[in-house]
């Protein structure tokens, strides 16, 4: 099946239960799944595909509309199987993302991109650096969460990261619902549910999120990501969990490592693992900034990115 895509006013998508953003789009697969994705900035500069953490959603990369424009490139946000827009893949696992995100690019109309990867979404995009090394010209990771088969792996990591990552390890069928609670929850209290975030984030990362919004804006990519339920985000968090199919030293393509200091859901040291495992990885560490220090640095994420737009094989 040839991929094609579609906006929301065409009948072949169903209708969504929320409202959704202009830059909002749904392209078919090859297998017939349907990839829901949003764009930023130009349509003729470079691609960047940018992959969001977990439980997360395509919104979270918004705050890159501004540097997108400025530096003419073209940024787009696609939400992984079961999350979003994007229709579920059951029993995927990382190495089947490349193949859709290969699909996303021909959509495009681009034969090489970059790719992104922020917390969750770093596997994902070295993922892409392995599978697809004459396609991808570079990969960048952002407050990356590092394979958890080391020792010392789960130290300084977040409170709610370890719980989550050893509910769906251990007892995915209890997970599903205790998600699909916490969903609720933010969509019904969404006052609370953000004080509760703000109260774990450090100075910069807390003024961050309250720009965002009101509460109910500033959550919109967390509702989205549990738009089709709780088996997405259940089976992402499970995923990190288990060998990634793939090992740090094979990646061939440059590779940008960037982490916040303070950093309070992801410790530095998962930044110390990639930049020790990947051939030629540079590291960047953003003093002061947190888990979501890439929002004041946007413009420095892209020009890494598209600063080697050639193949490297």
């Amino acid at each position: 099946m040839t991929a094609r895509s579609t906006t929301f006013s065409d009948t072949t998508v169903p209708r969504p239960t929320t409202t959704l953003h202009p830059r909002d789009h749904v392209m078919l697969l090859p297998d017939g799944r349907r990839l829901g994705y949003r764009t930023h900035g130009p349509a003729d500069g470079p691609l960047v595909l940018l992959f969001h953490g977990t439980p997360s959603s395509r919104g979270v990369w918004d705050f890159i509309e501004p540097a997108a424009n400025a530096l003419g490139v073209r940024a787009v946000a696609p939400d992984r199987p079961g999350i979003g827009l994007s229709d579920d893949l059951p029993n995927r696992g990382i190495l089947d993302w490349p193949a859709d995100m290969a699909a996303l690019a021909d959509e495009l109309g681009a034969e090489q991109f970059a790719v992104a990867g922020w917390s969750g979404g770093a596997s994902y995009a070295l993922a892409c650096a392995v599978e697809l090394p004459d396609r991808v010209s570079s990969a960048a990771i952002v407050n990356g969460i590092a394979p958890l088969d080391r020792d010392g792996a789960l130290v300084g990591l977040g409170r709610t990261e370890r719980e989550a990552l050893r509910l769906t390890h251990r007892a995915a069928w209890l997970a599903k619902p205790m998600f699909a609670l916490l969903a609720e929850f933010v969509r019904r209290r969404p006052g609370v549910a953000r004080r509760m975030i703000e109260t774990s984030l450090p100075p910069r990362d807390r003024a961050e999120f309250e720009a965002r919004g009101t509460a109910e804006e500033s959550l919109a990519y967390l509702r989205e990501a549990f738009r089709q339920g709780s088996r997405g985000v259940v089976l992402d968090y499970r995923l990190f969990t288990y060998p990634w199919g793939f090992d740090l030293e094979e990646i061939r393509v440059p590779v940008h490592v960037f982490h916040g200091e303070q950093d309070r859901t992801i410790p530095v040291h998962h930044a110390d693992e990639f930049a020790r495992r990947i051939p030629g990885a540079t590291r960047t560490v953003w003093t002061g900034g947190g888990h979501m220090a890439v929002v004041e640095h946007g413009e420095e994420l892209l020009r890494a990115l598209t600063a080697d737009e050639q193949p490297h094989g």
